[in-house]
Formats: C-alpha cells, structure tokens, sequence
C-alpha cells in the first residue's frame, strides 16, 4: 500500500471515532423491524416479492406485489403493520431496485435485491440483496434473502 493511501486510510479511520451519535440520532435508530404476521398482506394479488433477513428460514420481514408501477407492500416497525406504497423503481430479468414510502413519508423502504434462476418446473425464483429501512430519521441496512412467485415478470 502507497504512503499516500495509508495515510487517507488512517484518516479517514480516525474521523470515524470523532463522530459520537447525539441522542436523537440514537433514538431515530432504534426502531425495530419486525417480522410480518401470518395474514400481512394478503390482499396482495399477482407477482409477490416475499423477504426476510438474510440466513434466516422462515420469517418474512417485507412483502411487495412486484408490479412495475403502483406496486404496494407491508412492513412491521415497532409492532405496527404499515403499508407501503412504491414512488420508484424497476426491474430487469436479473435485478430490481424499488422505493416505498408510506403514506405519511415518515417510512421508507428501498428494495435491492438480485434475482436468481428458478428451479425446473417452478415459477419461485431466489431473490437476495439489501433492505435499506429508514424511519423518522432513522436507517437500517438489511441483508435480506426471499422469493419472487413470478417467473414471467422482471
């Protein structure tokens, strides 16, 4: 490693430990994600996006119907169902990157995630990547992993 490139590295890792959070920043982060409940978002219809945290089986923390336009979600902050509705976004046959908001803008949730190859004889197809939460100020960065129930749709 060049002098110059330790040298920005040492720096940057120093200002790294000036910032303290301040006790608002503390506060707006401290929301929990909850997992969704059975029910949460059933009248979801067509091609649904299904996540949870990244490694974990089972547990669902975000689900979207993966529409192109007007798509709409579910997500569980501090115990309370919300539902999201997308401001942006889109999907090709191998990504998708979507933002959602609620309808007070207090919540909002950008989807990333890759999309793999559905097994033979199957419309599931893998999907992992990143839940990026932010809530009253506050953010969350979640590895996250899930389906996509639509093999015909990007």
């Amino acid at each position: 490693m060049s002098k110059l490139a330790l040298t920005v590295l040492m720096c940057a890792f120093a200002l790294t430990g000036c910032h303290q959070p301040t006790a608002a920043e503390k506060a707006a982060s401290a929301f929990t994600v909850d997992n969704l409940q059975q029910g949460d978002g059933a009248d979801l219809t067509g091609c649904i996006t299904r996540v949870g945290r990244a490694g974990v089986t089972g547990a669902r923390i975000f689900i979207e119907d993966s529409l192109q336009g007007g798509a709409n979600g579910y997500i569980r902050i501090n115990g309370q169902l919300t539902r999201v509705t997308m401001v942006t976004g889109g999907a090709d046959a191998v990504h998708s990157i979507r933002s959602f908001v609620d309808a007070t803008k207090a919540l909002s949730v950008v989807e990333s995630y890759n999309i793999g190859e559905a097994a033979a004889g199957t419309t599931v197809r893998p999907v992992t990547g990143e839940l990026i939460v932010t809530w009253k100020g506050g953010t969350q960065r979640i590895p996250i992993g899930g389906a996509r129930n639509c093999i015909d749709a990007p």
